[in-house]
């Protein structure tokens, strides 16, 4: 019985530590974004010899490896970086196919 009350104490001591944090850190994120700060990971962009070395990749002139090296860029990094720019090359495609201009 005595264990039980120690456990219900320190649980509900636990559960406002908690509730806390998650107040202050609520009030953190508020006043970064009032000042106007960036919050979460940066954007990841494109290096300026990408298109060259995405070039010679897909041409199977280079491996992976060698272009992560030469972008200086980490496996999973790059491989976003692919799909993105493949995704964006699918669109431009996609746009070019259509003629808009006789739908204004």
């Amino acid at each position: 019985m005595v264990n039980n009350i120690i456990i219900e104490v320190l649980s509900s001591v636990a559960e406002q530590e908690r509730q806390e944090t998650r107040k202050r850190q609520a009030e953190g994120i508020a006043a970064a974004r009032k000042r106007g700060q960036h919050l979460g990971r940066q954007e990841i962009n494109f290096p300026p010899n990408w298109f060259e070395v995405y070039i010679r990749w897909k041409k199977k002139e280079i491996r992976a490896n060698t272009a992560m090296e030469i972008l200086n860029l980490k496996r999973t990094t790059f491989y976003k970086l692919v799909n993105k720019y493949e995704q964006e090359d699918k669109w431009n495609i996609i746009l070019m196919m259509f003629d808009y201009s006789s739908y204004r």
